[in-house]
């Protein structure tokens, strides 16, 4: 299995089903999967359960994962519970960093769709960023690999990727 993780806003999902489709292999979003699952929202989850409890359901989602696919991870997930050390027994992890200003760019339209960042003011994100990145650097870096993704279109970060894992 190939995990991509990051920061939310880097591009996961959209990459992961690019790959997919190139390698004729099953994509999965672990957020997506996880609503299906609960047949409600991340937000509606994070504001009736609470966060930790949406954390053990992406735990629980990565322990039963065993089929070749791409997986998008959500932003967090590498922060929680092992799941780095999950991720990694189970195939190969792809950190794609890029910096707090791409992010908050990227971020500001679609605040609203993202519990974390929907109640900070817009002036304010990019420094919000920037700390949760300070303090989700360590867990990152436990990728087997990462990628810087600023300045670079999909094509370029699919062409990297796609060398990174060529014996997948």
């Amino acid at each position: 299995m190939v995990y991509l993780i990051g920061y939310m806003g880097v591009g996961k999902s959209t990459l992961a089903k690019l790959l997919a489709k190139l390698l004729k292999l099953p994509y999965l979003d672990t957020d997506h999967e996880i609503e299906g699952n609960e047949k409600r929202s991340i937000s509606e989850i994070f504001k009736k359960d609470g966060e930790s409890h949406f954390r053990m359901l992406e735990t629980e989602l990565l322990i039963q994962l065993s089929a070749r696919a791409i997986i998008a991870c959500g932003g967090g997930i590498a922060l929680h519970n092992n799941n780095m050390e999950l991720i990694n027994s189970k195939g190969v992890s792809i950190y794609l960093k890029a910096s707090a200003n791409f992010l908050s760019n990227r971020l500001k339209d679609e605040k609203q769709n993202r519990p974390l960042i929907a109640n900070i003011p817009e002036k304010e994100i990019e420094s919000y960023i920037k700390k949760e990145l300070q303090n989700r650097s360590p867990f990152y870096a436990l990728s087997h690999h990462t990628i810087l993704v600023d300045g670079k279109n999909e094509d370029e970060v699919l062409r990297e990727i796609h060398a990174l894992i060529s014996s997948f």
